[in-house]
This record gives C-alpha cells, structure tokens and sequence, in this order.
C-alpha cells in the first residue's frame, strides 16, 4: 500500500498503538475513513438525529415521530393570509 503525508502518519499511528497494531486493512480503512470524513457529514447530522428522543404523554418517542405530530397539528391550524 503507497501512502503519503496524513494518511502516511495516521497509518504509522495506527501500527504503532497496541491496540490496532494487530488490526489488518479493512480496519485501517475505517479508521482513515472516520478521519476524513468531517463530524459535520449529512450522514453523521442523521444518525444523530435519528438517535434523539423526546417524551410526549409518558412515552418516549424518536424525534421524528414528534416532528410528524407537530407537522400534523399544523396542518390542522387555519390557513393565515395577509
């Protein structure tokens, strides 16, 4: 594998750390793979999203269910015009 500048150094970092020295490529992909990809990737927002939970009436629902409920109850709300 030919690898230059920060992928060279974080593959170095990673054979010389205990505990992915023994680790083959497929890891080593995801590991540069999480180092390339920004925190701030659609991807990531969505699973963080996903993962958020609310209380609505003693029940704990994912997010998304309570942003359909709040969708519906707009749809029930007169129309305002100017």
């Amino acid at each position: 594998m030919h690898l230059k500048d920060s992928t060279k150094m974080l593959h170095t970092q990673f054979r010389a750390n205990e505990d992915t020295k023994h680790l083959g490529v497929e890891e080593f992909l995801k590991a540069l793979r999480q180092y390339c990809i920004p925190f701030t990737s659609k991807e990531t927002l969505w699973n963080e999203f996903q993962a958020i939970r609310q209380t609505l009436n003693g029940r704990t629902l994912p997010i998304q269910d309570i942003a359909n409920k709040i969708k519906q109850y707009q749809m029930q709300l007169p129309r305002i015009s100017n």
